[in-house]
């Protein structure tokens, strides 16, 4: 890089300019030097990573973004002083003035110089304007300092503490004398305009333009070509104020600070070869590595890139929401990952791979028969005519990288998918549900005729399948009729946060797959007045009809899922009504009605699929019973021989990390008494709500309930105070009512198609045996040919632990007569004469009662919220609320949690059926646990309700929670679209 002086001919300014002189491009061929064949010279690229220095975070306070601005504006400033372009100016018109000055004093130079002299003068203007410019920008940039440290400096002041050790000092620079009187000189040229004006050129010509341009010179004085002379001066000198001097907001944010860690990655050719070590994020944002890598090169890099990623460290949840009951989630999630992170210091063991986990094509060759079968693959014919199944060859996960793994989700077929209840010129059906509970309502009225600028399509219903996952949406075609086949392959890209592709980080996301089937209506408007250049417009509107929802965790145990399930559906859907030709998805139903049912034919798979290794706790001196434990050990082992790809599990670790049976775990307990008080002659409904109040205990995160291969149970104490648990736990819970109402009841262990490792409750009726989800509550006989309990592992009670060894485990083929030693393999036989575990569950649970007053207030919450982010998710259209139909939803919500009474009155009754006269309406309920608000948020946000592109549509909106004690809900929302007859 030069500096070079340019003149325009047009405008004749002159100026300084940068000229960048192209790289010469190394010879790349020299750089690999070939000698004997195979034989290549190794380089070696040093690579010295000092550290990482954050210009913006978000975890920057606004001391720190002001200090950010500042950093920046100083670092300018510095720039400019060393190009120093002001006082090159200054130089240059120092020299323009001296050789005008000596033109001006000597006629015979002046006359031999004419063109050069007019040549100066314009020299002189246009580098006083320069130089005003470039001294302009340095009292700008000075002044915005100065500004920036004084909002700096009231800003601590407010505050009343410092946590940015940014300092500021102006130093004022004297100048010599030399420099004045050079000033000084050029006030002298003011003079020049008096000797020159008037005077006649030998032409004759007065130089009027001279007296013009020396006139500027008449401007310049002392203040305007004075230099800077107070120059900042920036240091990292200020004392932080001391933590506890702080506020409470300060400090957590320090907290946070402290939790982040950070490493780079170093790609060659975009492939990883190194990484740095992991360094905690300091208080001035900086990160130091300080370490040289040593990179091996044989050929030329096209490319090296430093990644920088944030290590997946846990960090406890923040307490943003002031209502107490989200404060206790908040806690109660924070509590368990204090506790288990403690607990697993305590027992974790480090896991060994072999070769095979770490080589992607490894595979042992032990014999000459071996060698033999393998040289034949060689040659043998690559696509047979009858091709065999073979299973996939895992992955281990240290070779995988982003973009090679690939969520396969094949879309085959649905049945019983309801049908649109809305046709032109027929009478107005109302839902089921309304129907039963309006017995002296007529329908009477039919619906106007469709005025001929909105044409609805004559299809009853045209499904189409959304898969989402990570918040990416991918969509099949659209089908026609409630019993259609696509028989589509999606491909879902998958990134793991952080990059890491190991085992344990993908075994601790927490996301979900979301499948969803939607109906499409397209509303072709005519002559619009909003397109009326075009003839016609097509608006495209999707009703949900019901989804199937599996976490990522259950996909990555069972490397596929695949099957005919049953899809969650409200239990209401306004505007639609079931499809009068019943298909049956499977040949036996076991007597079940299911003509009110939506099931969907499924296949999901990850390529390549993932190998793991797990690991067995040990027994140490963290265990009681040892005697006993032992045999709980052997135990173990001798039914993973047998087979090993069923679950078994004898031993846990409690909440202070000892580990005991689990058989300790059940004990008959007490539910709440209101529960017994609800339905005194009825024990099959007070079994029912029991096994609803479980399912709306709020899950453990995968996040929180993956443990490497040890488990950790709480008490149904602990559970129910936290309001959180495992599935373990859950199941526990439920097991432990049933057995206080005299029930035969044992925990199943098993796995389930959607769900992968699960825990179930085993019942045994007169004449057969019922299996209850804890999670969702429902009850599913054991020939139920849709329980999506896909095999049964492992029992076990207060006294004992059973395994299955019978060769089918599937829960319909299964003898639940654990008694029979040729079924079920026993831990403690009869006549064990060991010590008997006591329980470690308390003799009774006291119930607390939830605050009335908190659930009215949360509930505001949630509706305003969602009414928000509905009007977000809208940015180009309205989003308009039809008040009158959001009042039928709210009298209809509270009578939905109990399934009793009628859903509407009389006076309900009416304004509903004017409302149907008036607006086709499409909705739905759909209910939850409480867990947090974004929960919510997220299952609105999946039905699509929207997405409506119908420019009238309405909307309604209706939130009720039903509490139960300890803080533990059952969340409504009422979701409903109008779009008005025309």
């Amino acid at each position: 890089m030069k500096m070079i002086k340019k003149k325009s001919k047009n405008n004749r300014h002159t100026f300084l300019s940068q000229v960048v002189l192209q790289a010469v491009k190394p010879d790349l061929e020299s750089s690999i030097r070939n000698k004997m064949e195979g034989q290549r010279e190794m380089y070696q690229l040093d690579l010295n990573i000092v550290g990482l220095q954050f210009s913006h975070h978000p975890l920057f306070n606004q001391e720190q973004v002001l200090c950010a601005r500042l950093l920046q504006l100083y670092e300018c400033f510095q720039d400019r002083q060393q190009q120093n372009l002001p006082q090159l100016l200054y130089e240059k018109l120092k020299a323009l003035t001296d050789a005008t000055k000596l033109a001006n004093e000597n006629p015979e130079i002046r006359q031999l110089t004419k063109k050069s002299l007019q040549d100066y003068y314009w020299q002189i203007s246009d580098t006083k304007q320069l130089y005003d410019l470039e001294r302009g920008k340095d009292f700008s940039l000075l002044h915005s300092i100065l500004r920036t440290w004084k909002q700096i400096k009231f800003l601590r002041q407010q505050q009343g503490f410092t946590s940015t050790p940014v300092k500021l000092q102006f130093q004022r620079i004297k100048m010599n004398k030399c420099d004045e009187q050079n000033q000084e000189e050029l006030l002298g040229m003011s003079e020049t305009k008096k000797e020159t004006e008037g005077k006649v050129l030998e032409n004759g010509e007065k130089q009027e333009s001279f007296s013009y341009l020396a006139s500027e010179l008449e401007e310049t004085d002392i203040e305007r070509i004075k230099p800077i002379t107070l120059m900042p001066q920036l240091s990292f000198t200020a004392e932080l104020t001391n933590l506890s001097k702080c506020s409470l907001h300060e400090q957590k944010r320090r907290a946070k600070i402290q939790k982040l860690k950070y490493f780079i990655k170093i790609l060659y050719n975009d492939k990883q070869v190194s990484c740095s070590s992991v360094s905690p994020l300091q208080f001035d944002f900086k990160v130091m590595f300080q370490q040289i890598f040593n990179i091996q090169l044989i050929c030329w890099p096209e490319t090296i890139c430093l990644e920088e990623y944030e290590s997946q460290i846990e960090k406890d949840i923040s307490i943003s929401d002031v209502n107490s009951i989200t404060t206790q989630r908040i806690n109660s999630a924070n509590f368990l990952k204090k506790m288990r992170r403690l607990i697993m210091k305590r027992i974790v063991k480090v896991s060994k791979f072999n070769l095979s986990d770490v080589v992607a094509d490894y595979e042992e060759i032990v014999s000459a028969s071996q060698l033999t079968d393998a040289v034949c693959k060689l040659v043998e014919q690559h696509r047979k005519l009858k091709p065999q199944r073979k299973e996939r060859k895992k992955v281990a996960a240290q070779t995988i990288c982003d973009g090679d793994i690939k969520i396969l989700v094949r879309i085959l077929r649905a049945y019983n998918i309801p049908t649109r209840n809305i046709a032109v010129n027929r009478v107005l059906d109302l839902p089921t549900y309304l129907k039963s509970s309006i017995s002296c309502l007529r329908h009477k009225e039919t619906i106007k005729s469709v005025e001929s600028d909105e044409i609805l399509n004559e299809d009853t219903v045209q499904p189409f399948v959304e898969v989402s996952f990570q918040h990416t949406v991918y969509k099949t075609s659209t089908a026609s009729g409630s019993h259609p086949c696509w028989n589509e392959e999606i491909k879902v890209d998958f990134i793991s946060p952080g990059h890491d592709y190991s085992f344990s980080s993908l075994s601790k996301l927490k996301d979900n797959i979301y499948i969803n089937i939607f109906d499409e209506m397209i509303i072709e408007k005519h002559e619009d007045p909003y397109f009326k250049s075009c003839s016609s417009h097509s608006h495209i509107r999707k009703n949900w009809l019901g989804s199937i929802v599996f976490p990522f965790s259950a996909l990555l145990q069972q490397s596929e899922i695949s099957g005919t399930f049953q899809v969650n559906i409200p239990p209401v859907l306004l505007g639609y009504t079931w499809s009068k030709t019943y298909v049956s998805p499977k040949e036996d139903n076991n007597g079940q009605n299911l003509k009110e049912c939506i099931f969907l034919n499924i296949f999901a798979t990850i390529e390549p699929q993932i190998s793991y290794v797990t690991c067995n706790p040990e027994l140490d001196k963290f265990s009681d019973l040892t005697d006993v434990l032992e045999r709980a050990q052997i135990f173990k082992k001798t039914c993973k021989a047998m087979f090993p790809n069923r679950r078994i599990t004898t031993t846990v670790f409690n909440s202070e990390g000892i580990q005991i049976l689990v058989t300790r775990y059940i004990k008959a307990l007490n539910p709440p008494q209101q529960f017994l008080d609800m339905f005194l002659h009825d024990s099959s409904a007070t079994l029912d709500l029991i096994a609803r109040f479980v399912s709306l205990i709020p899950i453990v995160p995968d996040i929180l309930d993956e443990n490497d291969g040890f488990d950790i149970w709480m008490t149904s104490e602990r559970c129910i105070s936290l309001a959180i648990g495992n599935k373990e736990e859950h199941a526990i819970l439920l097991c432990n009512f049933f057995l206080y109402f005299g029930k035969k009841a044992l925990v199943l262990l098993g796995t389930s198609m959607l769900e992968g490792q699960v825990a179930y409750v085993l019942t045994q009726e007169t004449n057969e045996y019922l299996l209850w989800n804890p999670l969702t509550g429902q009850c599913h006989k054991q020939f139920d040919p849709f329980c999506p309990l896909q095999s049964v592992d492992c029992l076990f009670d207060d006294g004992n632990v059973w395994f299955n060894i019978q060769q089918n485990n599937t829960p319909m083929a299964v003898h639940f007569d654990y008694l029979k030693e040729s079924f079920w393999k026993q831990l403690l036989p009869k006549n064990f004469q060991g010590t008997k575990p006591h329980t470690i569950q308390p003799e009774e649970i006291i119930y607390c009662e939830t605050s009335k007053s908190m659930i009215e207030d949360l509930k505001n919450r949630i509706e305003r919220t969602l009414k928000r982010k509905m009007m977000e998710w809208r940015p180009k259209q309205p989003t308009r609320w039809n008040r009158q139909c959001t009042y039928i939803l709210r009298k209809i919500l509270p009578t939905l949690e109990l399934g009793t009474g009628s859903f509407v009155s009389s006076e309900e009754e009416s304004e509903f059926e004017r409302l149907l006269q008036l607006y086709w309406v499409t909705g739905f309920p759909i209910q939850m646990p409480y867990t947090d608000v974004e929960s919510i948020i997220d299952a609105v946000y999946q039905t699509g309700i929207h997405s409506s592109e119908f420019p009238q549509t309405e909307f309604a909106l209706a939130v009720y929670i039903h509490p139960y004690p300890n803080n533990i809900l059952s969340v409504w929302v009422y979701l409903a679209s109008l779009a008005r007859y025309q």
